[in-house]
């Protein structure tokens, strides 16, 4: 599916990096245009934001009701006859999740290991998702694990903080936007993961609850993407498919022509002075 077919009020949760820091955002679409998905406008610390590193994003598509992951090439705000808007842009198709796998969570938080037992070498990692069967994480390049490793997991989550540990093997390593990251199977599955996974399920669920967004009754949406279009082709001017550099002047712009061009009227101006010279002898 194209990012421009996304339905009207569809769920949108994007990871991004802002000023060296991951920040979850959400917010919904609006409808496809030829350039994007437009979508409701995000603000980071009262400020419209510009993402143009590429960024991890999942939407729930109302359409279907299944879940697509994508990455975003940038996302920029646009401004429209109608207000303010944010405009996702991405360059892959957008692929549904597999329904068979256990459904992921991404979480995104800062937490504490250790390897195989070692308590007393306690390693940095950020929790980067979690299901029913596996958790995946982001390491140091320098952290040395293995395939088959015991690796237990510390990090804290929700609004009251609350400290989740769980014991977990090291089975496959992969690529999180060019950093290292570890997946592990779980082993103990305990009540405050399930919990937290029920938690996080609701909150996926409200989100199908968006509404969608009408711009302007009054017309048609295929009138309104058209209107959207001017709009953000009026504020953003073309480039030019090509550059075309004007040949230099010959005269003018030489150092060394310059010289040579005064030289000779230096020239001129001495032999107009000798033949004045030779005027006044004559008479």
């Amino acid at each position: 599916m194209l990012i421009s077919e996304v339905a009207n009020g569809s769920a949108i949760k994007i990871h991004a990096v802002i000023n060296g820091h991951s920040v979850v955002l959400l917010t919904s679409a609006i409808f496809g245009v030829s350039g994007g998905l437009l979508v409701r406008p995000m603000e980071y610390f009262g400020k419209y934001m510009e993402i143009l590193e590429p960024s991890n994003c999942e939407i729930r598509n109302k359409r279907d009701g299944r879940v697509y992951k994508f990455v975003s090439t940038t996302i920029t705000p646009v401004k429209t006859r109608y207000g303010n808007f944010h405009l996702i842009k991405s360059a892959s198709m957008l692929e549904p999740e597999n329904e068979r796998k256990a459904e992921r969570f991404h979480i995104e938080k800062l937490g504490l290991m250790s390897i195989n037992g070692n308590s007393l070498d306690l390693k940095n990692c950020i929790v980067y998702d979690v299901s029913m069967r596996g958790i995946s994480l982001i390491i140091d390049d320098n952290t040395k694990i293995n395939i088959g490793d015991h690796i237990d997991v510390m990090f804290r989550y929700g609004a009251m903080l609350h400290n989740y540990e769980l014991s977990t093997v090291a089975v496959r390593f992969f690529k999180v936007q060019d950093k290292k990251a570890v997946g592990c199977t779980i082993s103990n599955i305990n009540v405050d993961l399930i919990t937290l996974l029920v938690s996080m399920k609701k909150e996926l669920a409200n989100l199908d609850n968006v509404p969608e967004t009408d711009l302007n009754p009054e017309i048609s949406q295929d009138q309104q993407v058209l209107e959207v279009e001017e709009d953000i082709a009026a504020a953003v001017p073309e480039r030019p498919s090509s550059i075309t550099i004007p040949a230099k002047e010959t005269s003018g712009n030489n150092p060394k022509t310059l010289r040579e061009q005064r030289k000779e009227e230096k020239m001129a101006q001495q032999a107009k002075d000798i033949a004045n010279l030779l005027d006044l002898k004559d008479i």
